[in-house]
């Protein structure tokens, strides 16, 4: 199934999410209800330890996801979002996790070493970029244009207030 707001997990990097958190401050975000969502879970599955198919229809942040699999076996899972932004950073992470991590990190360099007024100005170009690009951005053709805007993503939702920014 080739869909732009599906992520399918595969075998080969099933055992590096095993220990994968959220990689976004995501607002409805899961992670401070973890212990009480696992104690709703089916007593037959928490004896299994294992899930058949996951489908994740609401992933955003990804914090129940990354959760269940740190503790169950999943033969398959699907994780889909409307949000084609978010897509885009679970597919970099996917496919190019070293080219992103390389953005990131030239991105922080730059930023680090500048004023506190300074890191605004960097914010803010980033931001006003980022908006600039949505129009014509191709969401659809997976290329290395894609790599820059998960960083863009990744460094906006780090940098600005609570993971929200316009």
């Amino acid at each position: 199934m080739q869909t732009l707001n599906l992520i399918e997990i595969s075998d080969k990097s099933s055992s590096i999410l095993n220990n994968a958190k959220p990689f976004l401050k995501w607002a409805g975000g899961k992670t401070q209800l973890l212990d009480e969502l696992y104690k709703r879970l089916p007593s037959s599955l928490i004896q299994s330890g294992e899930i058949e198919r996951y489908v994740e229809p609401f992933v955003g942040g990804g914090a129940f996801f990354f959760f269940l699999k740190r503790n169950f076996k999943f033969k398959e899972s699907f994780l889909i979002d409307i949000n084609k932004e978010l897509i885009i950073g679970y597919k970099v992470i996917q496919n190019n996790v070293n080219e992103l991590i390389d953005e990131l990190s030239s991105m922080e360099e730059k930023y680090l070493k500048l004023s506190e007024e300074q890191r605004k100005d960097f914010y803010y170009n980033i931001r006003d970029e980022y908006n600039r690009q949505k129009d014509n951005f191709d969401y659809v053709n997976y290329n290395l244009d894609w790599v820059k805007r998960a960083a863009y993503l990744i460094f906006l939702n780090k940098t600005c207030f609570n993971g929200l920014f316009a």
